[in-house]
């Protein structure tokens, strides 16, 4: 089946992103917008606000309401009321919610549906992150998302609406949460009297080695460290040395670890029972 025209509305990170990829492999884009100013690079596909994007718009074209999760209620009420919604598709990249969020669409007689792709996009350009990526489909649309999807090299998965909640908490734990434990180790390192230009940069290096260990060796035969090889005097000292939010950080991630460290099989009893215990009176 051909691909349909394809408009996004907003021009966030994820907005910028998958129209650089569509632009990038000539893919039917025919329109960006938002309410702000137009980006510089997207001047002469831009349009201001609902009306203007909506208008002129071929029925059939799929509508990307590229928008924060809480915008997209609002939105679709906006764009529900206007003229030529009823002949569009509409469909939302939030990983954490259905085609509800787009109810109001759906009394216009307008099709919805989800568009979600596990990544974390950057300010600026991140359209060569999409080929690659997973992600998840999911509404009305379903054919017309597959065949976006292949045209983007994104793998995807079809879920049902109380899948979305576990399949997002995982995306924000494996990003996210990354991000936060990088700003625990770099305050850790800069308490112990690192500069703080230099611990900001030196664990970049190690978390992407790891996550090409994941890649190449598999979850449980990339986890190292002092866990994995039963360290205990190790984990004593970091403990004796880490206080506050720190501290806790540390606890609750090696908890993680020890359980991944036993179910690979790769740490066992004295040593995983002493972990344990030392974890638990922390």
């Amino acid at each position: 089946m051909a691909l349909p025209f394809i408009a996004i509305y907003g021009m966030g990170r994820f907005g910028r992103a998958l129209a650089g990829a569509l632009d990038a492999r000539k893919l039917p884009l025919v329109r960006v917008g938002g309410r702000g100013e137009a980006p510089p690079d997207w001047n002469t596909l831009y349009a201001r606000g609902p009306a203007a994007f909506l208008h002129g718009l071929e029925p059939g074209t799929l509508v990307m309401l590229a928008l924060p999760d809480d915008a997209l209620p609002g939105a679709a009420t906006e764009f529900a009321a206007l003229a030529g919604a009823a002949g569009l598709m509409f469909v939302h990249p939030s990983g954490s919610r259905g085609t509800e969020a787009l109810a109001p669409l759906e009394a216009a007689g307008a099709r919805t549906g989800v568009f979600h792709i596990l990544q974390s996009f950057p300010r600026q350009d991140g359209s060569g992150l999409i080929a690659g990526s997973y992600g998840s489909v999911g509404g009305q649309v379903i054919p017309d998302l597959l065949e976006l999807a292949g045209a983007l090299d994104v793998a995807v998965v079809q879920l049902k609406d109380e899948q979305r909640i576990a399949y997002h908490a995982a995306a924000v734990l494996a990003s996210n949460a990354l991000v936060a434990l990088l700003d625990v180790g770099r305050g850790i390192l800069v308490q112990a009297g690192i500069p703080e230009e230099t611990a900001a940069r030196m664990l970049t290096p190690l978390a992407r080695g790891t996550l090409t260990n994941v890649e190449t060796t598999g979850i449980e035969q990339a986890l190292t460290g002092p866990v994995v090889r039963g360290d205990v005097g190790t984990i004593a000292r970091h403990l004796a040395a880490l206080t506050g939010p720190a501290r806790e950080a540390y606890v609750a991630t090696m908890r993680a670890a020890a359980d991944l460290a036993e179910r690979s099989g790769r740490l066992k009893d004295p040593d995983l029972a002493a972990i344990r215990e030392l974890l638990e009176s922390a």
